[in-house]
């Protein structure tokens, strides 16, 4: 595993670790992988991320990619 801290943000715990340490086998993570879940539901699923598909996830929601997603309209910047 990492010696990263685990990020905690708005129920999502963030993880970076080594991509040899990922159990799915169906892509190469190279020398580092993500890994995302739910901080109240630790045993459910569990999502893993190439560090390309991360950032292109990051820049996705930098872009507004997802805005349409939100329940509420975010607060204008002044």
């Amino acid at each position: 595993m990492s010696d990263q801290e685990p990020i905690l943000s708005d129920g999502v715990i963030i993880e970076f670790i080594d991509g040899k340490d990922v159990p799915v086998g169906h892509k190469d993570f190279g020398e580092r992988a993500v890994v995302m879940r739910d901080a109240k539901n630790a045993e459910g699923p569990i999502l893993y991320f190439t560090e390309a598909e991360w950032d292109a996830f990051v820049a996705g929601v930098k872009d507004g990619e997802f805005d349409d997603l939100l329940e509420e309209e975010p607060a204008a910047e002044s």
